[in-house]
């Protein structure tokens, strides 16, 4: 399984890889480097992969996602760098859901802030120019870099989010 973090902004595919150990799942807290006490996370819109996959057309790419969630990639406060995304914990993913039919995700942070995105032909683009590159497997994720919302956070403070109505990412910063 591959986490991956896509761009198309430029017109053309972007990619940063991040690895398992990255990952942080089922809503643990997500523990600072010694020495920090404030969070900078950047929430992006993810889909998994339901089939395996290679060189998929754009018409047939929304058959190859089942399901969506947000993911918080803790962005230090320093100049983003390649080694930033190999922390463990780096990247924090929520539970996952229906990938919304119309296309619409509402994002909703416990501070009151709101987004809202039509992503309906952006994640079927990002998912077939991947598979150019790489076999799509199960399991694998895919976040869209170009669409995000920043939240910041404190140690002991709870981070919270909502995607259409349904809270999907809530863990504790350590």
């Amino acid at each position: 399984m591959k986490t991956l973090l896509v761009s198309l902004a430029t017109g053309r595919l972007a990619l940063r890889q991040v690895p398992d150990s990255a990952l942080l799942t089922r809503n643990l807290p997500l523990f600072l480097p010694e020495g920090r006490t404030d969070a900078r996370l950047r929430v992006m819109p993810a889909v998994r992969i339901s089939r395996l996959g290679l060189a998929v057309p754009e018409k047939f790419a929304g058959r190859y996602f089942d399901s969506a969630t947000l993911t918080a990639l803790n962005v230090p406060s320093l100049p983003a760098e390649d080694t930033d995304l190999v922390a463990d914990n780096a990247l924090v993913a929520g539970e996952w859901g229906e990938v919304p039919d119309d296309g619409r995700w509402t994002v909703e942070s416990g501070d009151g802030r709101r987004a809202e995105w039509n992503l309906a032909d952006t994640f079927v683009r990002a998912v077939a120019a991947v598979s150019e590159r790489s076999t799509l497997k199960t399991g694998d994720i895919i976040a869209l870099a170009d669409f995000t919302i920043d939240v910041d956070a404190r140690t002991d403070e709870r981070v919270a989010l909502g995607l259409n109505g349904r809270q999907v990412l809530n863990f504790k910063i350590k």
